[in-house]
C-alpha cells in the first residue's frame, strides 16, 4: 500500500498550561514516528474563538498537522485523540492517496518557497510603510516651519 498524505486539525482545551501543550505535541509526534509517519508541516494556530460552545468553552486551541503515513497510522492517531481528555474535537482528511517520498520532498520545498515569498512581501511592506512615515515626517516638519514663519509676520 502506498503512503498517503493526511491533514489533521485538532482542537484542544483553551487553557492548557505550556507544559501540557508541549507534552501533547510530543505525544502526537511520538505516535507519528512510531507509526512510520513523516511530517510535511505543523502549524500552531493558537487560541481562537468558537462560533458555539464546546464543552462549555467559547475558545479552543488549534493545532494543524500535515503528514505522510499509512491508514493504520491515521487510525492509531485518531484512537489516541479520542481517548485524550484535552482534545475537544479533531478532523483528519486524506489529501493525497499516493504520496511518495519525492512528493514529500517537493511539498516541503514548496512550503519553504511560500514562506520565503511571504517573508519577502512582509519586508517589502515594512519598507514601504517606513518610507511613507519618513515622507510624512518630512512634510510635517516643512509645514511646521511655514506655520511658524506665518505666525511671526
Amino acid at each position: 500500500m502506498h503512503p498517503r498524505r493526511y491533514e489533521t486539525l485538532i482542537m484542544l482545551a483553551p487553557n492548557l498550561p505550556a507544559e501540557e501543550m508541549d507534552a501533547f505535541k510530543e505525544k502526537v509526534n511520538t505516535i507519528m514516528e512510531t507509526g512510520g509517519g513523516k511530517p510535511v508541516s505543523f502549524e500552531d494556530w493558537g487560541r481562537r474563538r468558537l462560533s458555539y460552545p464546546v464543552k462549555k468553552e467559547m475558545f479552543g486551541h488549534y493545532l494543524l498537522y500535515d503528514f505522510q503515513g499509512s491508514p493504520e497510522l491515521s487510525s492509531e492517531l485518531e484512537r489516541n485523540l479520542k481517548l485524550d481528555e484535552r482534545v475537544f474535537k479533531y478532523l483528519t482528511l486524506v489529501l493525497d492517496k499516493k504520496f511518495t517520498d519525492e512528493d514529500l520532498a517537493a511539498a516541503k520545498e514548496n512550503l519553504l518557497a511560500e514562506a520565503a515569498r511571504r517573508e519577502a512581501e512582509k519586508a517589502k511592506a515594512r519598507e514601504a510603510a517606513e518610507a511613507r512615515l519618513s515622507e510624512g515626517n518630512d512634510d510635517d516638519d516643512e509645514g511646521d516651519d511655514d506655520d511658524a514663519s506665518g505666525e511671526e509676520e
